[in-house]
């Protein structure tokens, strides 16, 4: 079986892919070192509103943020995945304008109007467009070298984007996320690595026998709450690593409308497969949902696979959920024969556009 042969895993991923995901927590750790000692005006977290603007891999971060801290953000957050920025952008809201090439055409679109609106700003790149308006601007920001990824794909550089985000978040106050915390997730992603690595052989390995089961397959993947951001970066990371078609949903949402839809076309009941991410810390109201939506789905002939998730905290689940969906993607590209880093189609659009 190709994913116990570390050789021809080698041979495939000619980019280095795996060795991106295995140094996620040495992205989040160089993130921090960076950051450590940078402190930012009082004036930036007196804001009523944030808004990131940032596309694909680049916003990741973000929806994960919205989502682990939705219970205790202190200002309102909006992501923007477009070339306009929302017309309530005033003096009272932050714009931070991600793009981890510095050059994502959307997210410039809207560094360019930021100027126009008297918005406060923070800047989060590795160079480019971003950059040079940073320093023509003197903004304040995070300017990463990725020197942990090295497959350069955005997507696989979310220690940086995610981290950085984060501890941003942090300074201002809009979070509580101190050093302990940033510690312990970086564990956390050590432990998984070990867990979901190529070096544990299938039989003990649960990223590997999920992508397994997801082979020419139409995954979706199914969460609640504060998992939202990390089931929406896993599956983008199935689109683009895997080159396979997929997507997220959240629960109790389907239960009132996505589960009619079952029934036709009558190839769904051998094409699709949802894959539940489940976790104790949820509440119990949500925990029944997720056995009765199991139950559902396999009477309407769906493929249900589902993971229960170890760490007991919310932060820990969402790092062990991040660093399996890194895995799983992988490993399907694997299985599909193909080295994962490279999006032609992505690639192509950028062209197009001139």
């Amino acid at each position: 079986m190709i994913l116990d042969e570390i050789s021809k895993i080698k041979s495939l991923d000619k980019s280095g892919m795996l060795s991106s995901i295995d140094s996620l927590d040495e992205q989040c750790a160089e993130s921090f070192n960076d950051l450590k000692g940078v402190n930012f005006p009082t004036s930036l977290s007196k804001v009523k509103r944030v808004v990131v603007a940032g596309m694909g891999g680049s916003a990741l971060g973000a929806h994960i943020i919205d989502s682990l801290f939705f219970g205790q953000l202190k200002v309102s957050l909006e992501i923007v995945n477009d070339y306009h920025l929302p017309a309530y952008v005033d003096k009272d809201t932050l714009v931070i304008l991600s793009s981890y090439s510095g050059s994502t055409e959307e997210t410039v679109s809207c560094m360019k109007e930021v100027q126009k609106t008297g918005c406060k700003v923070i800047v989060l790149t590795s160079g480019k467009d971003l950059l040079a308006y940073k320093n023509k601007n003197k903004s304040w920001g995070y300017v990463f070298n990725p020197h942990f990824n090295p497959c350069g794909s955005p997507r696989m550089g979310l220690g940086y984007t995610l981290f950085g985000t984060m501890l941003i978040f942090g300074k201002l106050g809009f979070i509580k996320f101190d050093e302990a915390d940033i510690k312990k997730s970086i564990k956390t992603i050590e432990k998984y690595n070990e867990v979901f690595g190529a070096a544990t052989k299938s039989s003990e390995n649960p990223a590997k026998q999920l992508a397994t089961q997801l082979q020419n397959k139409i995954p979706f993947y199914l969460a609640s709450g504060f998992l939202a951001g990390s089931i929406h970066t896993a599956a983008n990371q199935l689109n683009e690593n895997a080159k396979n078609f997929s997507g997220w949903f959240l629960l109790p949402e389907i239960n009132h409308h996505l589960m009619e839809g079952l029934v036709f076309p009558e190839s769904i009941k051998k094409d699709l497969a949802f894959v539940f991410f489940e976790s104790s810390l949820n509440e119990t109201r949500i925990q029944k949902r997720f056995q009765l939506t199991k139950e559902a789905a396999k009477q309407k002939g769906i493929s249900v696979s589902s993971y229960q998730l170890q760490e007991k905290t919310k932060l820990g689940q969402v790092f062990e959920l991040l660093t399996l969906g890194s895995y799983i993607s992988f490993y399907l590209a694997m299985l599909y024969n193909i080295d994962p880093t490279p999006i032609p189609v992505v690639d192509w659009f950028k062209k197009q556009m001139g």
